[in-house]
């Protein structure tokens, strides 16, 4: 079975649990008579399980009636409904009442309006989420689509709506009273409206006439179409359509409701379907012009109400019509799948194969450019002429495209020739530059041990006939498996357009800012880790005395982090073992990697280490802070292992004096000997050693402002500049880089930014910046905020179409066929009556679907990733798996006669877990179908955003909609990695009492087929008032302590003061010029208290910390002592909550300087 026979099992399963039978499928059950209304049974037994008509084929309810069974595309009788008729604001192009989102005609008030009244449910919504539950219907009897369509003469819409109802039949059990059952009955109702009767604008709401059903004249759903002018457009032919269709049977129910209901529209004769109208943008700058450009086949045609909008449309730019629009009650759309590879083509434009017959990709090997061959050189060279050649081909297109859109495109290809000539560049460089040559080569080397390394599989560690532990199995080898070791295309092209930078401190663009742009699971990370190889080894290339840290690689997230710490700790280990066979060129000194986290991650003190080990030795529950739980060279274990009786083993981590050594225990291990691994979690080590890359996450570098002896992470020492500074900050996950925590970063960057700033030279050497993400947009104001620099390189550079760069194409299968997609499902059930309600009959489809299909092929769809947006969500959650899920899994027994699949595994991926716990967490994701420690479902949050990396998955639940489309994209990216195994389907459940979810989900195609342009623009404003009031002293601070460790706070340092004021005044000048009337008087403000205040130590925290009566600061958030009278400044020890609730502080001070009144007025 392949991997999309196995996702539509699920699929359909779903669909059969909350939406109904599906046509096509065998009807479920054996076959009884049903033709006389009744059906007799000998016993009880004889009458369980399922049941179909056989005549009919269609399905017998036996245990539950339709309106309990069914949730989904179900509308009510209008008799069944009380309350009041909704009313929805700000939907003026729509008309008709009844139908969520439309209201009366007032061109013809005597019309038979769609009468939908509610019943009040209340569900809850976010914090952050306007309820609106009073206004939605609970109890739906009526859905509607909207569409633009051109009326010529001779033109017609035809209308189709189908559904089925439930007649009660009797079933007479011996024993028992009688029964009722239900019996589906499937209709078809077809109508035609001519165009003249739409352009008629006397009377506006018209009644489709349609034939009542034979055997049932009651059930005749109303069928209605309203017609006006497209608001703004004088072209009397275009109308704005909306066809409604509505129970309004007499009675209540299940015989008086509808289900499975439909509605399909189909343009006849000369009339055509145009693309949904637009609303007008007001700032349709370069951005928005690139974005229509990548975008112009991906039109809307319909939106829904009450429901989703499906279509079939041309993609034809002169005849961008639609044959059809439709009503859908669970729509779902394919996101095409995103290759990497650059598939190499013969003269006549076939696939080029290998001897195995599979298609050759263009792809450089580590191993050929490391030795500096001629297969090497071929391989990248026909990287470049193949992106040269792609190039002339789009540009060639340009004049074909529409006049609209040629300006952006001739933008795009500009950058594309730009992107090239940069790789040409590097490439040549390497030729003909002793420096870059060899740190390429190298970095090549290193690269390829490290995906080797990397990937051993773990070593477990157990004690032998002499109770010595010892690694199990021989000590690995490096060999290189097929098909690894090699560059992808962008890869190897992105390291080629930034290597001049990274070699050449004085480049002119230097200060060039890279961002990756690649969707996720790309491969980014490894991109920016050879630049970071090419950095190092250059830096010693030019001086081989030059030791330090060369690259700041920043996150936002502690599990990307600490993962991102366990891949770069291998390619750290292979630069060492390259250095220390290369000692005459690269130094003595070793190369090495730290850890810069917070203290509950990692310790923060060779004392506090000692004290972890030895808790770690008698406490098995005790947190490892160590991090490192393998060798990154060998893969041997390390971390604990229980002893026979009490306590535990420690394994790779030793007591040398007052420090603690990460060591491998495998004695032939190289990195087994005195010195250890050149690994570094300790604050105090890594402040000392002064590793080569330091890995940290942003919010660490607010404790310059505590930590003088961070300076010598930026090459300095008691104040003066001994070795270079940083030469390389990566920034991984930009998007994440934004809002309040953005701003934070952006107000410590031009200290950072300083800090690695080499000014020994006649020109100041500026550090390189490479930034990742997988979602963007507005990315260059971004930048601007966030690091002063107005010059930005998307790499790679957009083509003429969404999904095609050169770089990266659409996957397509041999045939040329597209490769199947993630797959995103939406579900909205106003019927069921809770979000919760809902859920579960989703876990329990999944459990089940994924039990019917064969064993072998179960494994991408047997674990159900569930992401929720809040940790009070996911706690309910928790509980319906342990109650509401497991029940509703029982009554499946009974009315399905099924062996039910139990959920015995469930797992939490949340912050809540310490930090030692989450890897081993994403180890357990790991285990496949089969094992017994094979998670059923996991509850996640936001954590998994990034950094989460497992193959196998290929389910996922999101319940409700995330609350930025970037956060949306990245969540549901985790899932679907392998398309040709297990391609992903993502079902989302939105909540039909938010109002944004039901847009999400009314507008579900248009939402989807866009995703990426709808990421919404990130917002970094470092000089905003709340901003310079929470840390602008402490930045100040920062920098003060940084370039003089040794200053007391007394007397004023104004010298540095000014200085760190003046580098803030700078980038204010570049980001945000109207807030410095703001800096200025703000920090004349600090500089009055600091300066008068006269404290005589830096830290007001209590003892041992500090001394509250003389210190200047203390840590933002902790509480004042009530018996102070002193001033103190709350400095930051983390960039989170700008935002944050406010605090009500008493305090027995008053102020007494003017400066005071003036901040407070501020």
């Amino acid at each position: 079975m392949t991997g999309l026979e196995a996702r539509s099992i699920v699929e359909a399963e779903l669909r059969r649990e909350l939406f109904g039978p599906l046509r096509g499928q065998e009807p479920p059950g054996k076959p009884i008579d049903c033709s006389s209304g009744s059906v007799h049974f000998d016993s009880v037994e004889a009458s369980r399980g399922q049941f179909h008509d056989a005549t009919s084929l269609e399905e017998i309810l036996s245990t539950t009636d339709p309106l309990r069974r069914y949730g989904i595309g179900v509308l009510y009788s209008g008799a069944a409904v009380g309350g009041t008729a909704i009313e929805t604001e700000g939907r003026e192009d729509v008309d008709l009442t009844g139908v969520p989102g439309i209201a009366q005609s007032e061109d013809n008030p005597s019309g038979a309006p769609i009468e939908v009244n509610t019943v009040l449910h209340f569900d809850e919504a976010d914090s952050d989420d306007f309820d609106l539950t009073d206004a939605n219907t609970f109890k739906p009897s009526a859905m509607a689509i909207s569409f633009q369509c051109r009326v010529p003469t001779g033109g017609s819409l035809s209308v189709s709506v189908t559904g089925a109802h439930y007649e009660r039949i009797t079933a007479h059990i011996p024993g028992l009273k009688q029964v009722d059952w239900w019996l589906r009955k499937p209709f078809e109702l077809v109508g035609s409206v001519p165009g003249s009767v739409l352009v008629n604008e006397t009377n506006r709401l018209k009644i489709v006439p349609t034939k009542p059903l034979a055997d049932h004249p009651m059930i005749a759903p109303t069928t209605q179409v309203f017609s006006r002018p497209v608001p703004g457009s004088l072209d009397p032919d275009l109308r704005l359509v909306t066809v409604a269709v509505a129970n309004q049977v007499v009675g209540t129910g299940p015989t008086s409701a509808l289900f499975q209901m439909g509605l399909t529209v189909t343009a006849g004769g000369t009339l055509t379907i145009e693309p949904y109208p637009k609303a007008e943008e007001p700032d349709h700058g370069e951005e928005e012009q690139s974005i229509a450009l990548l975008y112009r086949n991906k039109r809307t045609y319909a939106i829904g109400h009450g429901c989703a909008a499906e279509w079939c449309a041309s993609l034809e730019q002169s005849s961008p019509n639609a044959a059809w629009v439709q009503a859908v009650a669970m729509p779902a759309h394919e996101v095409l799948s995103i290759t990497p590879n650059v598939y190499l083509t013969d003269d006549d434009g076939n696939y080029s194969l290998d001897a195995h017959r599979n298609r050759r990709t263009a792809t450089a090997s580590m191993a050929a450019l490391a030795d500096g061959t001629q297969e090497g050189r071929d391989q990248v060279e026909i990287i470049l002429r193949l992106y040269g050649e792609w190039i002339t081909k789009q540009e060639g297109l340009i004049p074909d495209l529409l006049p609209g859109f040629q300006k952006a495109a001739a933008l795009h290809m500009d950058r594309a020739r730009e992107a090239l000539k940069r790789m040409q560049a590097g490439w040549q460089l390497i030729q003909s530059t002793g420096i870059a040559s060899r740190a390429f080569r190298w970095a090549n080397e290193a690269m390829l041990y490290q995906q080797i390394r990397s990937n051993f599989p773990l070593r477990e560690v157990k004690p032998g006939k002499d109770d010595v532990l010892r690694p199990v199995g021989p000590h690995p080898e490096p060999t290189i498996p097929e098909g690894k070791g090699t560059w992808r295309p962008f890869q190897i092209a992105f390291i080629l357009a930034s290597l001049p930078e990274l070699v050449d401190t004085a480049h002119p663009t230097r200060s060039l800012v890279d961002l990756i742009y690649f969707p996720t699971g790309g491969g980014k990370t490894e991109a920016y880790l050879g630049a970071s190889a090419i950095s190092l080894l250059a830096r010693r290339l030019r001086d081989p005395d030059d030791a330090g840290t060369d690259t700041l690689m920043r996150y936002t997230l502690r599990l990307l982090t600490a993962q991102q710490f366990l891949r770069a700790a291998s390619l750290v280990c292979v630069l060492e073992d390259i250095r220390d066979r290369n000692e005459d060129a690269l130094g003595k000194s070793p190369f090495g990697i730290g850890i810069w986290l917070g203290g509950t991650s990692t310790p923060n003190s060779w004392k506090k280490a000692v004290e972890t080990l030895g808790k770690l030795r008698r406490d098995s529950y005790e947190q490892n802070l160590f991090l490192l739980l393998r060798c990154p060279w060998c893969g041997a274990q390390m971390g604990t292992r229980p002893k026979a009786k009490s306590g535990q083993h420690v394994i790779g981590y030793e007591q040398v004096g007052p420090k603690v050594v990460l060591r491998c225990v495998d004695t032939q291990c190289r990195y087994s000997r005195r010195t250890g691994l050149p690994v570094h979690v300790v604050d105090e080590d890594i402040y000392d050693v002064r590793p080569s890359i330091v890995i940290g996450t942003v919010d660490k570098f607010a404790m310059m402002a505590w930590r003088p002896m961070a300076h010598r992470l930026f090459g300095l020492s008691n104040g003066s500049r001994d070795v270079s500074p940083p030469g390389l900050i990566i920034q991984d996950e930009l998007h994440l880089i934004s809002g309040p925590l953005g701003s934070m970063v952006g107000l410590y960057e031009p200290i950072i930014d300083e800090l690695c700033t080499d000014r020994r030279g006649a020109q100041p050497v500026p550090p390189k910046i490479i930034a990742s993400t997988a979602t963007v947009r507005r990315y260059e104001d971004q930048i601007r905020g966030l690091f002063g620099r107005d010059k930005v390189a998307l790499f790679p550079p957009h083509g003429l179409e969404e999904g095609h760069s050169f770089f990266a194409e659409p996957a397509t299968m041999p045939d040329g066929s597209p490769e199947p997609g993630r797959r995103y499902l939406g579900i909205m059930s106003a019927s069921l009556g809770s979000t919760q309600t809902v859920q579960v009959r989703v876990a329990a489809a999944t459990l089940q679907g994924a039990a019917r299909i064969p064993e072998s092929d179960r494994d991408g769809y047997w674990t159900n990733l569930n992401f929720l947006n809040s940790l009070r969500e996911l706690g309910n959650t928790v509980s319906l798996l342990e109650s509401d899920i497991p029940d509703y899994l029982t009554g499946l027994v009974r009315r399905d006669g099924i062996e039910p699949r139990w959920p015995r595994n469930t797992m939490e991926l949340t912050s809540r877990r310490r930090s030692d716990e989450i890897p081993k967490a994403i180890e357990q994701l790991q285990v496949g179908y089969g094992q017994n420690s094979c998670v059923d479902i996991c509850l996640a949050s936001n954590i998994i955003e990034v950094g989460v990396d497992i193959d196998r998955l290929g389910l996922m639940t999101i319940v409700g909609q995330p609350k930025t489309t970037a956060q949306y994209i990245q969540v549901s990216g985790r899932i679907g990695r392998r398309a040709d195994v297990s391609p992903g389907l993502v079902i989302t459940i939105y909540g039909a009492a938010k109002p944004r979810d039901r847009s999400h989900y009314e507008r579900f195609r248009t939402y989807h087929q866009q995703l990426y342009a709808q990421v919404e623009p990130t917002s970094v404003t470092p000089f905003a008032t709340p901003v310079l009031r929470r840390a602008l002293h402490a930045a100040a601070v920062a920098y003060v302590r940084q370039v003089a460790p040794d200053t007391l706070p007394h007397p004023f340092p104004q010298q540095e003061y000014e200085h760190a004021i003046d580098l803030l005044r700078e980038r204010a000048l570049i980001v945000d010029p109207g807030e410095l009337p703001v800096l200025e008087r703000m920090a004349g403000s600090r500089s009055r208290q600091w300066s008068e205040w006269e404290r005589t130590a830096w830290e007001a925290n209590p003892p041992p910390w500090g001394d509250p009566k003389q210190g200047l600061m203390r840590f933002a958030g902790s509480l004042p002592d009530l018996d102070s009278k002193a001033m103190i400044w709350d400095v930051p020890t983390s960039m989170r909550n700008v935002d944050a609730e406010c605090r009500l502080a008493v305090s027995l001070a008053y102020a007494r300087e003017d400066a005071e009144v003036e901040e407070d007025s501020l």
